[in-house]
């Protein structure tokens, strides 16, 4: 499977390139944006440019502009990107209000180079256009008479202006005699699309994270570095545990404190469950929240045979990632510090006392009452069982929706 990223060069009346724009490619479209959440497309461009692609190899230095949702702003998941490699390309859709102001008052004084994307006039920017850097103007969108009088308001501000989708000779002159100083369009270069390929699971950031959560004695602080390593793994966790408020200043103490508080087996039902999304080869979440599902009702069957249920959401998730990743369980299973006896249950390569449990599960899911299911140390009633599956079904789908 690949990662893909666009890329398109940003030129200045020199036709020197000053900077790239990063666009979120959908893996499975190929080169389309087929954008469906804002808030994951910009996580996904930024982790993959981070840690999968590397910046300096994707900008050769240059500055890369890279779309951020209202969301992303307000929960200040921007301040995961470095602002010497990263502009902050405000959506045109934003609304403005107190509350964007205020973020955005804070990014540029924290030296952030804000975008302002599609700039069509109205009124409802005036309050945050002189906290913008660059302002950019559709020259597609747009007849010579507007942008004309765009750049007049524009430079009583002032910013820095770009005219976008240039793709003629006559669109770059008439740009350039208004005073625009950047340049972006097919007149130039097209969108080019990157791809990298996707290692595997134990190669991933998440991948890394799980195994190392999976070591019989685990080094918190190599997680919490781990952790900062990657944008979007810090942003997801620590939303999640109720330190976002520190994003952008020294957060591997608040990583540590995360790692504490949320205790190893619920940090590593998340992870995993995070693992399983962020790598998604489906096209879309159910079987993610089948294996949560499944996961979730070994656990407390297990625990109703009183039981040590450590392994039960491990065995249940695990036991639907080959479809989730698109990789054999073979494969899957490699340099990955599960327990043998779990590897083993998992590839069939023999069967041992998680066998049943896995059986069991597979079974169950498929509501055949004349199919037999395997013997398990626990004394439930049909009635007692489906109400368990039941409660682990509802609980999935709040696991499953809470992992932002």
């Amino acid at each position: 499977m690949y990662a893909y990223i666009a890329r398109q060069p940003i030129y200045n009346s020199n036709k020197e390139i000053r900077s790239y724009e990063l666009l979120y490619r959908d893996a499975y479209s190929g080169n389309v944006s087929n954008i469906t959440d804002g808030d994951a497309a910009t996580r996904s461009v930024l982790s993959e440019a981070t840690s999968l692609f590397g910046f300096s190899r994707l900008t050769n230095g240059h500055m890369a502009y890279i779309h951020f949702t209202r969301n992303l702003i307000l929960n200040d998941f921007v301040r995961l990107a470095d602002p010497k490699e990263v502009a902050v390309e405000v959506m045109a859709d934003i609304t403005v209000d107190a509350a964007v102001t205020r973020k955005l008052e804070e990014l540029r004084k924290l030296g952030y180079t804000l975008v302002l994307e599609d700039y069509d006039g109205h009124g409802q920017y005036n309050a945050i256009l002189p906290l913008i850097n660059i302002v950019r103007v559709d020259f597609r969108r747009f007849g010579r008479e507007d942008q004309r009088r765009f750049a007049r308001k524009l430079k009583k501000v002032p910013v820095t202006m770009l005219a976008e989708k240039i793709e003629t000779q006559a669109d770059f002159d008439a740009a350039r005699d208004m005073g625009f100083l950047l340049f972006q369009g097919y007149y130039f270069e097209k969108p080019r699309l990157l791809n990298k390929h996707i290692p595997t699971l134990v190669e991933s950031p998440y991948g890394r994270l799980m195994n190392e959560l999976l070591r019989p004695s685990v080094d918190f602080d190599v997680c919490a570095q781990m952790i900062q390593s990657d944008a979007a793994m810090t942003y997801l966790l620590l939303k999640r545990a109720g330190f976002q408020d520190n994003f952008g200043g020294n957060v591997l103490p608040d990583i540590r404190r995360m790692l504490i508080q949320m205790g190893l087996g619920e940090l590593r039902r998340y992870a995993l469950l995070l693992l399983a999304r962020e790598n998604n080869a489906m096209p879309s979440d159910e079987a993610i929240r089948q294996g949560c599902l499944r996961g979730l009702f070994i656990e407390r069957l297990m625990e109703k045979a009183s039981m040590d249920a450590t392994d039960g959401f491990l065995l249940g998730m695990f036991s639907m990632l080959d479809r989730i990743l698109d990789t054999p369980m073979q494969r899957l299973v490699e340099g990955i510090h599960l327990r043998d006896d779990l590897k083993m249950a998992l590839t069939g390569e023999a069967e041992n006392s998680y066998t049943p449990w896995l059986q069991y599960v597979i079974l169950y899911e498929m509501s055949n009452p004349n199919l037999i299911l395997p013997e398990l140390p626990v004394q439930l009633s049909d009635r007692e069982c489906g109400d368990l599956y039941t409660r682990c079904f509802s609980d999935a789908d709040e696991l499953v929706n809470n992992l932002g």
